[in-house]
Order: structure tokens, then C-alpha cells, then sequence
């Protein structure tokens, strides 16, 4: 989760890096870093997304397009567009024009939700009725370290033993079947 929060604050910082001021990055990255954890939490029970990477970057890049329309600058934005909501309360920007930033903000969201959605979709479907989009569920639960590399991700230590009940599976469709790994166990000492 604390690599999530960083990774979120980076993330959220960097649609508004050119347009705020220097005292709302640390307010952006660590409102991110918070609704990381948040949106992990949420999202892990509908969605399987072990890294969390929707939310950290896909929500996280949201709140900091968002945050544009909340803390644009006067002073840095370009010529004719809407400081951020900030500047309508605090400053002296008119309310009308920040709300209009926020606005473009939000549809910009929106629009790239539908595009990036569209595309997935599509993208999706013609893998899934090409090569596939899951492997068998034997390799699966043995973990595609050892289906398809024939080696461990991770530490012997952490994987359960034994991952296949009768060896390694033939991957006659992926080429030839990876060496057999056995778990490596420290020297007796006398």
C-alpha cells in the first residue's frame, strides 16, 4: 500500500505538474496516497487487481485531472482558460470561469473513460477469439512462474508444495515444457 500511495502521488501530480502552484503538489500527491488505499480496498471486491493498479493509476489520474479544475493558477495557465476552483473562492478568478475549468476537466474524464473503455473492449475481444485470454486452470493455481518458466517468482519459502500433483503439464501449444524445479534447502551443518 505505501508503494500504491507513492506511485498514486505521482500519478495525480502530473496532469496538473505545469499548472499549479508549488504548495498544491504535496495536497494532490498526498490526497492521492489516501484515496489509494481507499479505492484498493473497494475495488479488490469487484474487480481482481492484485497490484492495484486501477487505483493508482486510473483513480489517481482522475483526481489529478480533477485537480487541475480545483487548483490551476492564474498565473500559469494559458491564455483564455479558467483558474481553478481555489482561485474562485479564495482569489480573485470568477466563480463562473473556475467551475467551467473544473467542468472541462471532468468531461475530459469522462471522454477518455468511454475511448480507453471502447478500446479495451475491443482489444479484449479479439484476443479472447484469437489465442485466449486464460490459461488452464491447473497452470493457474500452480502459478505461471512455474507453468511457463519452469522456475519460481518468488522464494521457495512462499510457494506451497507440491504445484502440480503429477509434475509439470506438457505445453505442447506454448513449445516445450520447462525443467523440472526443485526447491533448493539449506546444507545441514554439523
Amino acid at each position: 500500500m505505501a508503494g500504491n500511495g507513492a506511485i498514486a502521488g505521482l500519478v495525480a501530480i502530473t496532469a496538473p505538474a505545469g499548472f499549479v502552484e508549488y504548495w498544491a503538489a504535496p495536497i494532490i500527491g498526498v490526497l492521492a496516497g489516501v484515496l489509494v488505499v481507499f479505492a484498493v480496498l473497494a475495488i479488490d471486491k469487484k474487480v481482481d487487481d492484485p497490484v492495484g493498479a486501477l487505483s493508482a493509476h486510473g483513480l489517481a489520474g482522475i483526481w489529478g485531472t480533477l485537480a487541475v479544475g480545483i487548483f490551476a493558477s492564474p498565473r500559469l495557465i494559458s491564455e483564455g482558460a479558467g483558474p481553478g476552483i481555489w482561485y474562485g473562492i479564495f482569489g480573485d478568478a470568477s466563480l463562473s470561469s473556475a467551475f467551467g475549468q473544473l467542468g472541462v476537466q471532468a468531461l475530459a474524464v469522462v471522454f477518455t473513460f468511454v475511448v480507453v473503455l471502447a478500446i479495451s473492449l475491443i482489444t479484449f475481444f479479439g484476443i479472447k477469439k484469437t489465442i485466449g485470454l486464460r490459461v488452464p486452470a491447473e497452470e493457474e493455481e500452480a502459478g505461471l512462474d512455474i507453468s511457463s518458466h519452469g522456475m519460481y517468482g518468488y522464494p521457495e519459502a512462499f510457494i506451497p508444495q507440491p504445484e502440480y500433483s503429477t509434475g509439470l503439464p506438457e505445453l505442447t501449444q506454448r513449445g516445450p515444457a520447462p525443467a523440472v524445479v526443485t526447491p533448493m534447502t539449506a546444507p545441514e551443518t554439523s
